[in-house]
């Protein structure tokens, strides 16, 4: 190699092209397990029913497991235990920007509306140790969280979203017999409203 190459090979390592390279792969970093959804989508119709719902058929062939789910204050829950309730479950992160975007929405959904029987649960994906139950709990703190934050498992994940979508936060809204009502991946401004008229259905329908 001449010394002109070797020039020009170290002349690419500018300071500029070294940050480019760091920021890249610190995104790589964030999104690689799984991603924050920076736009919103309903995802289409699912006979997806929660454990313990009344169901025939097709539907009983789409009911998850009824995983015993460890909360971050040492408890457990199932969601089988909120049969008769709406309930609204969320996945989410405490590294995922649309996730903090959402979780005051949630939080006043859980406040205005337990009363007319609905339910939140915020289920913290299994991100590899990247949070520590003392950073969920100083995020619970910091966000006001009223309702239960339990620690998905990856096959919780897998069960209720599916292998094929990875992106958070992907919030379930399921109706007082347990039938999926709205699946909404991501968050954006059009989301929040649509998460709150998914609610209203469900108390409406059931």
């Amino acid at each position: 190699m001449s010394v002109d190459d070797t020039a020009r090979k170290e002349n690419l390592w500018t300071p500029g092209r070294i940050v480019a390279t760091a920021i890249v792969g610190a995104m790589i970093a964030v999104f690689g397990y799984t991603g924050c959804g920076l736009h919103s989508e309903e995802k289409a119709a699912s006979s997806l029913v929660l454990p313990g719902a009344v169901a025939a058929g097709d539907a009983a062939a789409n009911m998850p497991a009824d995983y015993e789910v460890p909360t971050i204050d040492g408890g457990a829950l199932k969601l089988s235990e909120y049969r008769g309730k709406v309930l609204v479950v969320d996945f989410w992160a405490t590294w995922c920007g649309p996730c903090r975007q959402e979780i005051p929405q949630l939080v006043r959904i859980s406040k205005q509306s337990r009363e007319r029987g609905v339910e939140i649960v915020g289920l913290h994906i299994d991100d590899r140790g990247r949070s520590t139950p003392e950073q969920i709990r100083r995020f619970i703190e910091q966000f006001s969280i009223n309702y239960p934050v339990g620690m998905a498992s990856d096959d919780m994940f897998t069960a209720y979203l599916g292998t094929q979508e990875d992106t958070i936060p992907q919030t379930l809204v399921f109706d007082r017999r347990g039938r999926l009502v709205k699946h909404f991946v991501g968050y954006s401004q059009s989301h929040a409203r649509a998460l709150d008229e998914a609610v209203n259905l469900a108390l409406a329908g059931s």
